[in-house]
């Protein structure tokens, strides 16, 4: 059961659920492979997100995106086909130095650099993908 005040946020099933700036809690990977897992193993959902204290719909969601991810199809190359891009929610419009994702596949590297637009990246990895 949860404490009744949880400001800071709260622990469940040893791993701490801090709370953002917001007042949201910021639910950790972790716990979400542990729910998952549960689910997967035949706990109800809304019995779980009673146990850790979040929206049925909440945990239904974690459920359905992991689901969603394992079912995304790879191809021979072992891509997986890229379905959307997140945004960067920086304050600063210019992109940050470094490699945002670094991809082998053979003996090639593909090093795609923080800022790179989504769209580019799909062109480029379906064009490498027809000239296999």
């Amino acid at each position: 059961m949860l404490d009744e005040d949880q400001s800071a946020g709260h622990e469940v099933w040893g791993i701490w659920v801090p709370r953002g700036p917001s007042g949201r809690f910021k639910w950790p990977s972790e716990l979400k492979d542990k729910i998952i897992d549960r689910v997967e193993a035949g706990e109800t959902i809304a019995t779980i997100a009673r146990q850790v204290g979040a929206k049925d719909s909440l945990v239904a969601k974690w459920v359905k995106d992991h689901r969603d991810a394992q079912s995304r199809p790879v191809d021979r190359l072992g891509i997986v086909e890229v379905v959307g891009v997140a945004k960067s929610h920086s304050h600063n419009s210019q992109p940050k130095p470094g490699i945002a994702c670094d991809l082998h596949i053979g003996n090639m590297r593909l090093s795609i650099p923080v800022g790179y637009p989504g769209s580019h990246l799909a062109e480029n990895l379906h064009a490498l993908r027809a000239g296999q």
